[in-house]
């Protein structure tokens, strides 16, 4: 999928870990990411398990995406995110651990583009 500016990506994920909700819900817990060149920013860095709805912003010049790991597994992909666009992923995470968020393009990830959502076994408060 590519993201093109005004128009928001919406891509799903579902494997034992991360199952794909269609819907927004009461439960839901939104995390913002900003992506440039060679970083990422987790503007919730730790949220409890549960649905969650990344808001991914792609504030460089390159295009990006964005994986989301669990123990070397992938659970959850953002396909293209173009620059100043916005892409949006869901994924119903059930598991707590560290999640590492990744952008698989080039060598985006050699240099420096990832980092790490935790996730807690209980839902915080106001997430």
């Amino acid at each position: 999928m590519i993201a093109d500016a005004p128009q928001p990506v919406v891509a799903h994920a579902a494997t034992a870990t991360a199952t794909a909700t269609a819907t927004a819900t009461a439960t839901t817990t939104a995390v913002g990411v900003g992506e440039r060149e060679f970083a990422i920013a987790v503007y919730r860095p730790r949220v409890g398990v549960g649905t969650l709805r990344f808001s991914v912003r792609n504030l460089g010049e390159d295009d990006h995406d964005l994986v989301v790991r669990r123990a070397g597994r992938t659970v959850g992909t953002l396909d293209l995110v173009r620059p100043g666009a916005t892409g949006v992923l869901r994924l119903t995470l059930r598991r707590p651990g560290r999640y590492q968020l990744v952008c698989t393009l080039a060598d985006h990830e050699a240099r420096g583009m990832h980092a790490i959502l935790r996730v807690l076994a209980r839902r915080r408060a106001g997430t």
